[in-house]
């Protein structure tokens, strides 16, 4: 009898340990993680320097396509191409205005209108329609493959960031993604000298 009290209180013993073992590390755990903060990229940047296409393209873009601006507010340039980025090819569009302050007022209702998950990207209603197919792709609610066969179209860009004197839509399937692809290209921009 004493033999199976002392069994009994021994694999409770080791039950209770156990326990207690477990939930110390998964709060030390949980603990390391809420300790570590991203803060999401910025959308706005304000930079001093004034960009032109020769920038991007020296930061490995691939600048494919010269908008016209005459329609474009403020606009004193723009392009289309992409950049090699880990997960492939993604396109971008830059539009270049004389500054960062009117990058900023003139340029962020437009770059608001075409980009995301609601982005208008029909010619008669976007509101600047200079290169609107660009701004569409192909999407399904699936795989890439499902996407060429459904027919359906969406918005290429999902966000887009404001660098300097300009406004860079990028490709992405969510803001996180086209945020990112939009700072691979400004970190290729900045160089060494970010930080």
């Amino acid at each position: 009898m004493y033999l199976r009290i002392a069994l009994f209180l021994t694999q409770r013993f080791r039950d209770r340990f156990f326990l207690a073992l477990m939930l110390a590390f998964l709060w030390a755990f949980a603990a390391c993680g809420s300790s570590e903060s991203t803060a999401p990229p910025e959308r706005v940047v304000d930079d001093s320097r004034i960009f032109m296409v020769d920038d991007l393209r020296v930061a490995g873009m691939k600048a494919s396509k010269h908008y016209d601006v005459t329609d474009l507010p403020g606009g004193v340039d723009a392009w289309y191409g992409f950049i090699r980025t880990g997960s492939g090819p993604m396109d971008i569009e830059a539009r270049f205005y004389a500054s960062h302050a009117d990058a900023v007022s003139l340029g962020t209702e437009f770059a608001e209108n075409v980009s995301g998950e609601d982005g208008d990207i029909e010619e008669e209603t976007t509101m600047w329609s200079e290169g609107y197919k660009d701004r569409q792709r192909m999407r399904s609610g699936g795989t890439a493959d499902l996407a060429a066969w459904s027919g359906q179209r969406g918005p290429n860009y999902a966000d887009f960031v404001i660098f300097g004197n300009m406004v860079l839509l990028c490709q992405g399937d969510d803001p996180e993604q086209s945020l990112g692809t939009c700072y691979e290209l400004i970190d290729a921009i900045r160089g060494d000298d970010s930080g």
